[in-house]
């Protein structure tokens, strides 16, 4: 495995949660961090999201890469859905910083959705393998090398309207927002065109 390097882009798309969702799960977030003595930094609230589909890992962003993945989002077309997520705990196992995440089983299952509907656009783009990747829809809140087993929560629940193409520069604590792709209305889903 490769060691991640400072400065170098990783394009993946993503979904976020609305503001006022994003500051219940930082507030979330710095609860567990003060209940279970944990030191890592929380996740700012304009970072938090749940990844779906990897694009790329670059040194520099590269125009050609981005207008292609554009491209294969333009594609997509899917009712916008609820994200329900009531698991919170460590993730992993092993050695060093291990993320934090809030998680679900059935509460992701629109998150799953449109990965599988993202992936099929990227892959007849030359960005994705042909074979669909498994993905564990999650948020991360920090990292951390202590663990706390997953345990249930109340639910944290928002309506997804719509997903990003996201440039994590690496070492920087930033994402900048390189597209964006509102789904249908709930009422829209009939009419939509597959």
């Amino acid at each position: 495995m490769a060691l991640m390097q400072r400065g170098r882009h990783y394009l993946f798309f993503a979904i976020r949660p609305d503001a006022a969702t994003a500051e219940r799960i930082c507030r979330l977030a710095a609860d567990f961090r003060r209940r279970h003595q944990l030191a890592g930094r929380p996740v700012a609230a304009e970072r938090l999201h749940i990844s779906l589909n990897f694009v790329a890992d670059l040194c520099r962003p590269d125009p050609q890469v981005i207008d292609r993945a554009v491209a294969a989002a333009a594609e997509v077309v899917m009712p916008s859905f609820v994200v329900a997520l009531d698991q919170l705990g460590t993730w992993g196992r092993g050695a060093g910083p291990k993320p934090v995440v809030l998680g679900a089983d059935d509460g992701v299952i629109g998150a799953n959705l449109l990965h599988g509907k993202i992936h099929p656009a990227l892959a007849r783009a030359g960005l994705a393998p042909r074979i669909e990747p498994v993905i564990e829809p999650h948020l991360t809140l920090l990292r951390d090398t202590a663990h706390v087993p997953m345990a249930y929560v109340e639910p944290l629940i928002w309506r997804v309207e719509a997903f990003v193409l996201l440039d994590s520069v690496r070492g920087e604590g930033r994402h900048e927002v390189l597209g964006c792709w509102p789904l249908a209305g709930p009422s829209n889903a009939a009419m939509s065109p597959s």
